[in-house]
């Protein structure tokens, strides 16, 4: 599947890596101006917006999505990175499992960007779920970026007679 974040075919961490290296200097700058939170949290907004984005234009192509496109998504995820993953349930409706090793992460803290993480890269999977489809939900109670020993990821699929 043709990832369409990068269409030059570079990883998505090395993608990552480089709207990092290009944005932090103005985070930065913003951060002096109003505040180190508030440039923050815009940094967030704009990467989930852009996830959002990312997940409803996939969900439009592929045009039938369900546990089986979300999983392929996620092994694209891994693609050119040493991500590792430990699949925990796939069922119709649930996908969960845990980072065990998070490239971005990695990377980030060889950058000196750690403390840029959640919203360069955490914040894109539940907004990612929302574009993908309006039946998606994510639970995610810790991240390696904010110190955990893993990140646990748990997608359901619902439907509004479900809830």
């Amino acid at each position: 599947m043709k990832n369409i974040l990068s269409p030059l075919s570079i990883p998505r961490i090395e993608m990552r890596a480089l709207e990092a290296a290009a944005i932090a200097p103005i985070i930065q700058a913003v951060a002096e101006r109003i505040g180190k939170a508030e440039a923050l949290a815009l940094l967030q907004e704009i990467n989930e917006k852009a996830a959002f984005r990312h997940g409803l234009q996939l969900g439009q192509q592929l045009g039938q999505v369900g546990v089986a496109e979300l999983v392929s998504e996620v092994a694209s995820w891994c693609e050119g990175n040493d991500m590792q993953i430990e699949v925990l349930e796939q069922s119709e409706t649930t996908y969960h499992f845990n980072v065990t090793r998070c490239p971005y992460f990695e990377k980030y803290r060889e950058m000196g960007l750690l403390e840029y993480g959640q919203a360069l890269s955490c914040c894109r999977d539940e907004a990612f779920g929302r574009g993908f489809s309006a039946d998606l939900k994510l639970v995610r109670t810790q991240t390696i970026m904010e110190g955990a020993d893993y990140c646990d990821f748990r997608y359901r699929f619902s439907s509004v007679s479900d809830e």
